[in-house]
Formats: structure tokens, sequence, C-alpha cells
């Protein structure tokens, strides 16, 4: 089922540092983007993700998101670990 194009969808999640850099990048190039759990990413990232990996994590637009893959496959040189298509079944 396809989500609305005002719902926000993950698009990149790391360390709160690459979490803000990827935020940058996709807002110089005109997307809208905000990071959930920066903060507690930093101070105690396992208890925002298992593990602690990818405890920060850039949401967007949903409508945004075949442009901003491209965008943060070129920072992440690829291996970006989320679906090609947000709306897989």
């Amino acid at each position: 089922m396809m989500e609305s194009s005002n719902e926000f969808v993950e698009i990149f999640a790391g360390e709160p540092w690459q979490a803000a850099v990827v935020k940058d990048l996709l807002e110089d190039n005109g997307i809208n983007a905000f990071i959930e759990n920066g903060l507690m990413g930093s101070i105690a990232p396992w208890q925002v993700t298992p593990g602690g990996a990818g405890s920060a994590q850039v949401k967007i637009f949903a409508s945004d998101y075949d442009v901003a893959k491209e965008l943060v496959n070129s920072f992440t040189n690829g291996s970006n670990p989320l679906p090609e298509n947000w709306d897989a079944e």
C-alpha cells in the first residue's frame, strides 16, 4: 500500500554526525529533512536501536524519496542499506 506523500519516511540511518551531513546534503538540494533521535543517538545509542547501530535517522516526505535516495546513495557510495523502494510489499 502506498503511503501518502505528506507522510515521513526514513532515508538514512547512521551515526549522528553522518545524519547531520545527510540532512544538510538533502536540504542543500531543496529537500526538507529532519533528524530523529539525534541527541539520544549521541548520548545513549543502545537505547534507540539494538546495539546502537544507526541510532540517528534522517526522515523526509515520502514524495521526495526517489530524488533523496539518489543523493544519499552518492553520499554513501551506494552502501545505504535502505530499500530501493520505500513502499515495497
